[in-house]
């Protein structure tokens, strides 16, 4: 059973009104900012996927880039070496990444790993996988692979341009932030929850530890692959050190932090703050000094956990929600 909270939501006129207000903006934003609004919605996709692990249940993996590689490297190259069509590859690729989520799931209970051996698994997992990638040429090797133009056909996940794209992306992110409000508003939520403050009194109160957590990464796999099929689409170019590289899933873990861990917009509202700052600092002031604009986004991030090491989030709801009633804690 999911509690009322979740069909408050729903419902929400605050919800749907930002959502309806995104879908305008592509309307009167340059081609420029309309790319950098799309890239900032593929990373709340994305950090709010990974929070349904890192966040709720409190494993910190850094895996994700194999499921965002499997997503994006296998339905491109089921596309282009085999002519399969991209539906078709974005489903062989969410199963074969929530394959590889729930083996993940079963050697961290079956080895009964701590916290930092679990990031260690993941990571080497991740290093693996890039590993694999760069060197097998059926996904593109190093060098990738080009996918063909996207012309506008739906029928072949082709989005048809820019805006389109920005369209995809805003339901893909909706989507993805409703299914972490749902989760935290039903029995699996709690479990998870259970397990991240104390697994072992979870265990002792009959939770099915394996289950739960097998669950909770098998959603996060398979949603952070269909992202990631999607994000290369987008692309046009399936780039290994790009798709299939840890510093991706690095990038995750920062804005889900920034944003506030474990919340169900949490993650999302740190990437719309961080993604478009990066790349509007990268924009202007890339050229002019190297690394400058680096610096100052460090700089910001440093700020932001040291003001509010619980995330963003919290200070919204002080600032705004609180006063307004208007949307549920979450």
């Amino acid at each position: 059973m999911i509690k009322d909270d979740f069909f408050k939501t729903l419902a929400s006129p605050w919800l749907w009104g930002i959502v309806l207000l995104g879908a305008m903006l592509p309307m009167v934003l340059s081609s420029y900012y309309t790319h950098i609004l799309t890239i900032a919605l593929v990373y709340v996709a994305l950090a709010s996927a990974w929070n349904i692990v890192g966040g709720m249940s409190g494993q910190i993996s850094l895996a994700h880039s194999l499921f965002i590689g499997t997503g994006a490297m296998l339905s491109a190259a089921l596309l282009v070496k085999l002519g399969i069509n991209m539906w078709a590859g974005l489903v062989i690729a969410a199963a074969t990444a929530g394959l590889l989520g729930a083996i993940i799931a079963w050697i961290d209970f079956r080895f009964q790993l701590g916290h930092l051996s679990f990031v260690l698994i993941t990571l080497a997992f991740a290093e693996m996988a890039s590993i694999v990638v760069e060197g097998w040429d059926f996904l593109g090797g190093a060098s990738g692979l080009l996918l063909p133009q996207d012309t506008g056909n739906f029928l072949d996940f082709q989005f048809g341009g820019g805006r389109g794209a920005f369209w995809v992306m805003l339901g893909l992110a909706t989507i993805i932030v409703l299914v972490n409000v749902a989760i935290l508003n039903s029995p699996l939520g709690y479990y998870l929850r259970t397990i991240r403050d104390n697994e072992k009194a979870a265990q002792a109160i009959g939770v099915n530890v394996l289950r739960q957590k097998t669950t909770a990464m098998v959603i996060s796999a398979v949603l952070t692959s269909i992202v990631g099929t999607a994000y290369v689409r987008y692309l046009t170019f399936a780039d290994p050190y790009l798709l299939a590289s840890p510093v991706i899933t690095i990038e995750i873990v920062l804005f889900a932090t920034v944003g506030g861990l474990g919340r169900a917009y949490g993650p999302a509202l740190g990437a719309l703050l961080l993604v478009p700052l990066g790349e509007v600092l990268r924009g202007k002031l890339g050229g002019a000094v190297p690394g400058l604009h680096y610096f100052i986004y460090g700089i910001v991030v440093i700020v932001v956990i040291l003001a509010t090491p619980s995330g963003l989030l919290p200070l919204f709801e002080r600032l705004f929600w609180r006063r307004s009633r208007m949307l549920p804690k979450i």
